[in-house]
C-alpha cells in the first residue's frame, strides 16, 4: 500500500510542477525579426480578474550568441489590454530545452504595440 501511495504521488507531483519545456506550443506568430512565439493555452488561468500563461519565443538567431529561446510566465489585464511579465527563463536550445538561466525582468505593466505579436498573443488570450 505505500508503495502504491508513493507511486501516485510522484505521478502526481510530475505532472503539477512539470517544466514548461515540455508545454503544448501552439505557434502565435513570427516578429519582424523572424523570431517565432508561441502559446500553451492549456496553461492558461484566469484569476481575480487578471488571465496566466506561459508563452515561448524562438530566436532565428541565438541572443548574446548561446540563447536560442526564451519562457516567459505573464500576467494579463484584459481590461486596459496590458500585460506584467512575473518570471522569465532563457534557455540553450529552441523550444525551452537545454540549460535555462533566469532572468528577473522589471516589475512594470507594459502595453504592446499595435500589430505586434504580443498584442496578438494577448488579445487571444484573453478571449480564450
Amino acid at each position: 500500500m505505500k508503495n502504491l501511495l508513493l507511486i501516485f504521488t510522484l505521478l502526481v507531483s510530475t505532472v503539477l510542477f512539470s517544466s514548461p519545456s515540455y508545454a503544448d506550443w501552439t505557434k502565435v506568430g513570427t516578429n519582424m525579426g523572424g523570431n517565432t512565439f508561441y502559446v500553451d493555452y492549456e496553461r492558461i488561468e484566469k484569476q481575480h480578474g487578471y488571465v496566466y500563461w506561459w508563452s515561448l519565443l524562438n530566436f532565428l538567431k541565438p541572443l548574446d550568441e548561446k540563447y536560442s529561446s526564451h519562457i516567459v510566465y505573464t500576467q494579463g489585464d484584459c481590461p486596459l489590454s496590458r500585460f506584467l511579465t512575473l518570471s522569465s527563463y532563457l534557455h540553450k536550445e529552441p523550444m525551452g530545452q537545454g540549460n535555462k538561466e533566469a532572468y528577473k525582468p522589471p516589475k512594470k505593466w507594459r502595453y504592446p504595440s499595435p500589430n505586434s505579436v504580443n498584442k496578438t498573443i494577448l488579445k487571444s488570450v484573453c478571449s480564450w
